[in-house]
């Protein structure tokens, strides 16, 4: 208006006045008033909702996507707040078929009868048909209104989606159940581990032990027949000088004449002879020590073998997350000292026995 205003200003010499669009001119300078419907019009269309993503868009308007409220069946297009005004208002759109704006009409309309809208659902065939269809392929068929049939299928929907909701709820404190079972699970693991750990240290520690007592007994066994070996040396050392000594006493008997000198000195040489203290020399040797440590060891392996064999069964049966995770746990220390307590008895067969 002010455009159109200063315009006319300039033309107030000339004493005619035209209008700037169509060049129509005027003696009288025209009183300027505002256009009601273009503002109308305008008004509305601030109003409308431009279309977003996923938005079905008005058919009719132009150089902008504005989101449509409703489809016409009949014109199988969609209008947007201001271009669904005349099938309101006028009589020529009364019989047309309003629906929600959708994307795709052509699914709403019957495939046989391309001008009716399907509004009629059929039990039989479980489809929905237009009111020609009923008349004619599906006469004597049951049917509803598409309407009623939606809003009793919706029914059924919340009362699934009620239950699904439920369940969901049910899955969430299950899954929050097997999360602290996890929980629960590791912190069992890892106890059974350090126990087991305990268990074995201490077994390793026991067979050590033995080691240990073995090699000093074995020791003392080398020290006391050595002692006695070399006591026996050393005797028979003795025994040797002396027998050297008397050969020399003999020797001149065995050269002597004096019949009276050999008969008194004899006597005293035929008495070492009777002194005997030689030993059989015996090969000792510690090969049934060897040989009992090989059965040892045997009956060890066997052990192992036996209890591991439990302890890997009862390893394998954790398998559900429940409160008995304790008591299975306690029984594998039970088997573990189990073990250890038939090692000590077959090593205390092995050394005392």
């Amino acid at each position: 208006m002010g455009c159109i205003k200063r315009c006319w200003d300039q033309e107030i010499r000339r004493g005619v006045y035209s209008c700037p669009t169509c060049r129509t001119t005027f003696k009288k300078r025209p009183a300027l008033s505002k256009n009601t419907v273009l503002a109308d019009i305008l008004e509305g269309m601030k109003q409308e909702d431009p279309a977003g993503p996923g938005d079905v868009t008005c058919d009719v308007c132009k150089g902008r996507r504005v989101k449509a409220i409703q489809s016409c069946l009949v014109c199988m297009a969609s209008y947007c707040q201001t271009h669904i005004q005349p099938h309101y208002e006028s009589k020529a759109f009364k019989k047309h078929k309003l629906v929600k704006s959708s994307q795709n009409l052509q699914h709403q309309i019957c495939p046989l009868h391309h001008n009716k809208a399907l509004e009629i659902y059929c039990y039989n065939d479980q489809k929905c048909i237009c009111v020609v269809c009923m008349g004619n392929q599906h006469s004597g068929h049951t049917t509803v209104s598409a309407t009623a049939e939606m809003a009793k299928k919706q029914e059924q929907l919340k009362i699934i989606k009620k239950s699904l909701i439920q369940k969901n709820n049910d899955m969430d404190q299950e899954i929050l159940k097997f999360k602290e079972a996890v929980v629960s699970h590791k912190r069992s693991a890892q106890a059974a581990v350090e126990n087991s750990d305990q268990i074995f240290t201490e077994i390793i520690r026991s067979i050590q032990n033995i080691q240990a007592e073995v090699r000093e007994k074995i020791r003392a066994q080398e020290n006391k027949e050595v002692r006695d070996a070399e006591n026996h040396i050393q005797m028979l050392e003795q025994e040797i000088v002396k027998l050297q000594k008397e050969n020399c006493k003999v020797e001149p008997l065995l050269c002597t004449e004096d019949h009276i000198y050999f008969l008194q000195n004899y006597s005293l040489s035929s008495g070492i002879l009777q002194n005997n203290s030689s030993k059989d020399v015996k090969n000792l040797t510690f090969e049934k020590l060897e040989q009992s440590l090989s059965e040892l060891k045997s009956q060890l392996d066997k052990a192992c073998e036996e209890h591991m064999g439990r302890v890997f069964n009862k390893v394998a049966d954790v398998q559900e997350f429940n409160e008995t995770e304790r008591s299975q746990s306690i029984y594998h220390s039970e088997m573990e000292v189990g073990m250890e307590v038939q090692i000590w008895d077959c090593c205390d067969d092995f050394i005392y026995g």
